[in-house]
């Protein structure tokens, strides 16, 4: 058994990536060749069977090809009439973060009750931990950076199969596009196993215990697996020896040396593909919170079983390790199948996935030249904000986010009651935001709160008609003379210097940061208004809990969330007009060179067009893809009135689905030719507001997917109003 750590010196790991990545290629194509030139033998056969799909195209002959799943719901994507074998795959979705652990597949053959395929959809495509990454193998293959798909399992059954999807997410699944390749045959063989692929996971591995890749009863073969790994410990995951027993032998049969030979490669994983084996993620700093994937399959040297097969493997050198392992098995068997373990919930599937707002971007902390003294200051490169402390540090924590990266926090070290940090917040804009800090919790961390200094109250004014009054005069003289002998005083003698009053402070909240595993907390400070550029806060160190070890503080990042957003709801809306393409952005319509509300025109496919008020949601969103028909490679035009108090040049946000103009009386302020999905406050727009009512025109084009358009202008004082039917005042 080979023994790894990092950092230890050997030949292959100090081999150049390059090195490693031309070999693996070349290795590549020779299997490949060897392996196609068996296909393209078949393909001089005579193919006994007829070739047919299902697929998520659009019947109606448009091109929305792809269904939607509502949060809760299962979508049966195929139910075909046997004898028939499936022979590929292929899905691509668009959904919240994570989609490949909450989204569930599951088939059943022949009627059975109980699924033989009950897998997380990116696990079954052999990618854990619901990330998205590349990868080539024999029976699967991902691409265009793991969105794509595709299995290549041959799965026969005689009567029937039902294929579902379930979707455990909080969110819709948006677009949810799939082919099933399958041909039907006249017969299958009485003696013909069926596809199975089970999940099963330990959070953590149980000590003492061989980790249980697959534990099946009855008569079949064993094809593979993939094992996803997410470090507790630091240093190498691996050397647990992989075991298989066959047919309830007490002795396994097959017993490996090491995590790593299993999975056939050496000295370790790192990342790479080939035919049946291959690693498609390896984070290799190998402490806690690191993670790995890697896939085995046994397509030239599958193991048969009579009675039963049990798959395991250690975790770590005799299960030294309390690692958190998933898996996926593979195999082919007889029916009726064991029933399968109870289905783990979607928030155990996930323990370190970290959901966050839509508009938050994981913290980038770099330390910074500080100007303040001696004090330490890390700015997060992404949003601006900033702490200053006198002792700061960064700790990598295993929370990841929808990419894998995992994040950091800047924290204190060796901090007591009454220590500061200065915490400096960059608003992009004069605004109300909700302020959502992210923190941590842990064992070495303490109380805290977050202070806001109060501002000091102004001495009144004097005003010009108190100035006039002979009272008000006599002071002011009286004041002036006073400040002049008080002048000379000083000159004459030294005085000591007066020490200004000490700030009052304001606690916004209070945090108490025990917890007995570290993990990620947000807090939130409702209505707080920022000024454009920085502001300033302090986070004051409280005591701590008495389980505590320390009274650390630490922080992951800070999202500012505009709290009073003043959308545009109430619009005139007409279309659609014809747009093939993007250049259609700048084509001119009707509502360019005129606004008549009774007038109606010649619109897309020679349909008139006219015309008509809605009223979006509160949440801003105006969707055209439901409000205006026909809505494929369109154009629309939203009018609507925005009212100021007085002439002044503010800023406008809006966002849009896809190619966006605007018009402010009568003026072209903006132009995005883009497509893209719509989020509130994607482009920023400076305009010239008169005093009253001004014209607002909107111009948004449709080029594929969904439609529709944000529009809202920060207004922190309550100052501006929309109608679409402006009145006077």
């Amino acid at each position: 058994m080979k023994t790894l750590r990092p950092g230890r010196k050997d030949p292959i790991r100090k081999m150049k990536k390059a090195h490693w990545f031309c070999l693996s290629f070349i290795l590549f194509l020779l299997f490949s060749l060897a392996y196609g030139q068996n296909i393209l033998s078949s393909l001089g056969e005579k193919q006994n069977y007829r070739s047919k799909r299902i697929s998520s195209f659009d019947p109606t002959g448009g091109n929305r090809d792809a269904i939607s799943i509502a949060p809760g719901q299962t979508a049966v994507l195929a139910e075909i009439k046997g004898p028939a074998a499936i022979h590929h795959i292929w899905f691509t979705i668009s959904a919240e973060a994570f989609y490949g652990r909450k989204l569930v597949l599951r088939m059943y053959w022949d009627g059975e009750d109980t699924p033989s395929v009950e897998v997380p959809v990116g696990d079954f495509f052999a990618v854990g931990h619901g990330l998205n990454r590349n990868l080539v193998s024999v029976p699967i293959v991902r691409s265009s950076e793991g969105r794509a798909l595709n299995s290549y399992w041959f799965m026969p059954f005689r009567w029937s199969a039902r294929i579902t999807v379930t979707n455990e997410g909080s969110r819709p699944v948006g677009s949810f596009y799939y082919y099933i390749d399958y041909r039907e045959v006249d017969d299958l063989k009485p003696e013909v196993p069926y596809f199975h692929a089970q999940y099963r996971q330990e959070f953590p591995c149980e000590p003492g215990k061989n980790y249980l890749i697959l534990d099946a009863v009855g008569r079949g073969h064993y094809v593979g697996c993939n094992l996803s790994v997410l470090q507790r410990s630091m240093g190498w995951w691996g050397e647990g020896d992989d075991m298989i027993y066959v047919d309830g032998e007490e002795s396994p049969s097959l017993h490996g040396t090491g995590s790593e030979d299993y999975f056939s490669d050496a000295w370790g994983m790192r990342e790479g593909n080939n035919l049946y084996y291959g690693c498609s993620l390896q984070e290799e700093d190998f402490q806690v919170g690191a993670k790995a994937t890697v896939y085995r399959f046994h397509l030239p040297d599958p193991i048969p079983f009579s009675r039963s097969i049990r798959v395991t493997i250690e975790h770590g050198h005799a299960n030294d390790r309390s690692d958190f392992y998933s898996s996926v098995a593979y195999w082919y068997q007889a029916e009726p199948h064991k029933p399968f373990p109870p289905f783990p919930p979607v928030d155990r599937r996930l323990p370190f996935a970290l959901e966050t707002s839509d508009n938050f971007t994981q913290p980038l902390w770099v330390k910074i030249n500080n100007v303040e003294g001696n004090e330490i200051t890390y700015q997060d490169n992404v949003s601006g904000t900033r702490i200053t402390a006198p002792t700061l540090a960064t700790i990598l924590t295993s929370y990841y986010d929808q990419g894998g990266q995992r994040y950091q926090a800047v924290g204190t070290e060796g901090a007591s009651t009454g220590y500061r940090a200065k915490l400096t917040l960059k608003a992009s804009l004069h605004d109300i935001y909700d302020i959502q800090v992210y923190y941590l919790k842990g064992p070495g961390i303490g109380n805290w709160s977050i202070l806001k200094e109060i501002p000091k109250t102004e001495e009144k004014a004097i005003s010009e008609e108190e100035k006039k009054s002979d009272e008000t005069q006599e002071k002011v003289q009286e004041k002036i003379k006073e400040e002049e002998k008080k002048e000379v005083e000083e000159k004459q003698e030294q005085v000591e210097p007066v020490t200004p009053p000490e700030p009052e402070y304001q606690t916004l909240a209070r945090v108490n940061g025990y917890g007995p595993e570290t993990s990620i907390e947000t807090l939130t400070i409702k209505a707080q208004e920022l000024v454009m550029g920085e502001n300033v806060f302090w986070l004051e160190v409280a005591g701590k809990d008495v389980r505590s070890t320390a009274s650390d503080l630490a922080i992951v990042g800070v999202n500012l969330i505009p709290a009073r957003q003043n959308f545009a709801l109430d619009w005139y809306l007409i279309g659609p007009f014809d747009a093939p393409d993007m250049n259609n952005l700048t084509t001119v319509y009707p509502p360019e060179q005129e606004i008549k509300l009774n007038r109606s025109y010649q619109g897309k496919g020679g349909l008139p067009v006219a015309w008509k008020q809605v009223k979006a949601p509160a949440s801003g969103y105006v969707a055209l893809s439901q409000l205006v028909q026909p809505n494929e490679q369109a154009i629309a035009y939203g009018l609507t009135y925005l009212y100021s108090p007085e002439d002044r040049e503010v800023v406008l946000l809006l966002g849009s689905d896809d190619g966006v103009r605007l018009w402010v009386n009568d003026n072209l302020v903006h132009t995005n030719p883009s497509y893209r999905g719509a989020y509130p406050d994607q482009d920023r727009v400076k305009v010239r507001l008169q005093a009253g009512w001004n014209k607002v025109l909107i111009k948004v084009l449709q080029g594929a997917g969904g439609w529709g358009y944000y529009l809202r202008i920060p207004d922190p004082k309550g100052e501006y109003r929309w109608s679409a039917r402006p009145t006077d005042k």
